[in-house]
């Protein structure tokens, strides 16, 4: 799919706030491929965001979609619950990323300022 600056400036609040734990919710597939482009595009963190590009891409893709197909020995519930532990460590890695591209990026702002 395209995506467009208003796509950011659209998710860009909701990123954030599933950054600082202000939403319980994981990071979505969707917002993973905004920020992709975000990255690519040099809409945010300009050039740092590059060298962290694999990162992103390199995240296991996990369809969010649980199915509602149940089994009798309980086999659906822990496929689901294994689904939500998936989910779930995806987004903390989409966390750790974007960490280390704010560190980075007021890093290099620094050195620029500073001259370092």
């Amino acid at each position: 799919m395209t995506r467009t600056v208003q796509d950011v400036k659209f998710a860009l609040h909701t990123i954030m706030d599933k950054l600082v734990w202000n939403h319980s919710e994981p990071f979505s597939t969707e917002e993973i491929e905004i920020l992709i482009f975000a990255f690519e595009s040099n809409i945010l963190f300009d050039n740092v965001a590059h060298k962290f590009l694999p990162s992103l891409k390199g995240l296991p893709e996990i369809h969010e979609a649980a199915s509602g197909v149940e089994t009798e020995d309980g086999a659906g519930d822990k496929e689901q619950s294994y689904q939500e532990n998936l989910i779930t460590e995806r987004s903390d890695m989409v966390k750790t990323v974007l960490f280390a591209v704010i560190k980075e990026h007021i890093f290099r702002d620094m050195s620029l300022r500073f001259g370092t």
